[in-house]
């Protein structure tokens, strides 16, 4: 059984070439395939991945920027029985492969299977904030996935996601009866932003981020696992404690006399916030950054849960680069009639 690789890219020229070669490496036996696919990149990503023996693919219009089509992206053109999933800042550990695809041979009903993730990122990067050994709720950060298990829940990723897509997949394939799991061993190191610095909040905003709760919350919506989804999302209380704030804040506003008064208020409110969070991680520049991006997220949400949805079983809009126009098509087509035809099968 082989293995097909995806990478999600976005602008990650100074990160893809060691990505891909670690990648490449990883492949057990040298079989297997890896895909890169690209939701948009504007530097030299495209460039530079295109020198490397992979298949590279990029969502076209109407489809638009969203990270869960990355992963769906690579899940449409996959040939393999398994598929690792890993971002672009990331370096495979070559170890992994063949024991998590030993393990997923010897337990038929476990669905996907990780490891730990050792990250340059002091906090905030949501990989290292778990890394319980066994069952787990979802492969945060990516890990390898039996295919078999993708097909029964029709669908890997949902396209409309900006972010939260592998708590969405890890909720629908434990619905469906399957497990996950992390080995006590090494997945991939990861090289990403600092996590108190300003550039990881302005990254938020600018891939819509906080829109996902929403988004993730509509998704669900009438689904048999929506209540397990909730309890999955402690941050929801934290996101009712700044809605709480927000309307008190506007009580003031509306009901006290004058504006120094209420503005003192609300600024001693919000300096008490920060000085508490910043307590509890740590670092005061960490802290403003947490409540900022908590309130963004209150803010987002209702948004996020409103926003048209497109079928996520829909095919994304894409094209595979770097190939002669006719085998692009023709691969493409044969793709397209392979996916339609699974879904219809799964449909019945």
């Amino acid at each position: 059984m082989t293995v097909s690789i995806i990478i999600k890219t976005l602008d990650d020229e100074k990160r893809i070439a060691r990505t891909i070669e670690c990648a490449l490496k990883a492949l057990p036996d040298g079989e297997g395939e890896i895909i890169v696919t690209d939701l948009g990149s504007r530097d030299r990503t495209i460039e530079i991945a295109s020198t490397y023996p992979v298949r590279l693919t990029q969502i076209a219009r109407p489809a638009r920027f969203r990270s869960g089509a990355g992963s769906q992206l690579g899940y449409q053109y996959a040939r393999h029985d398994f598929i690792c999933l890993i971002d672009a800042d990331m370096e495979l550990d070559p170890a992994f492969l063949p024991e998590a695809i030993s393990f997923l041979e010897r337990h038929t009903r476990t669905g996907g299977v990780t490891g730990h993730i050792d990250t340059t990122v002091v906090s905030g990067n949501g990989f290292a904030s778990n890394n319980r050994i066994g069952a787990v709720d979802q492969l945060a950060g990516g890990g390898l996935y039996r295919r078999r298990a993708i097909d029964a829940i029709d669908y890997m990723a949902d396209r409309n996601l900006h972010g939260y897509e592998e708590l969405n997949l890890g909720i629908r394939l434990r619905s469906a009866g399957w497990k996950l799991h992390r080995l006590d061993r090494r997945f991939a190191r990861h090289h990403g932003h600092d996590a108190r610095s300003r550039d990881l909040l302005l990254q938020q905003v600018k891939t819509k981020e906080p829109f996902g709760i929403g988004e993730l919350l509509r998704a669900a919506t009438g689904k048999p696992y929506f209540y397990r989804l909730l309890r999955a999302l402690p941050e929801l209380g934290v996101l009712a404690l700044a809605w709480s704030f927000m309307f008190g804040s506007m009580l003031l506003v509306a009901t006290m006399p004058g504006v120094t008064m209420p503005a003192l208020i609300i600024a001693a409110g919000l300096g008490l916030v920060v000085a508490v969070t910043s307590l509890r991680t740590g670092r005061l520049k960490t802290g403003v950054y947490t409540v900022i991006l908590r309130f963004l997220q209150a803010i987002a949400l209702p948004v996020g849960y409103i926003t048209p949805r497109r079928n996520p079983r829909s095919w994304i809009e894409s094209r595979l680069l770097g190939e002669p126009d006719a085998e692009v098509s023709r691969d493409a087509d044969q793709a397209t009639d392979a996916y339609d035809i699974a879904m219809a099968k799964s449909a019945r």
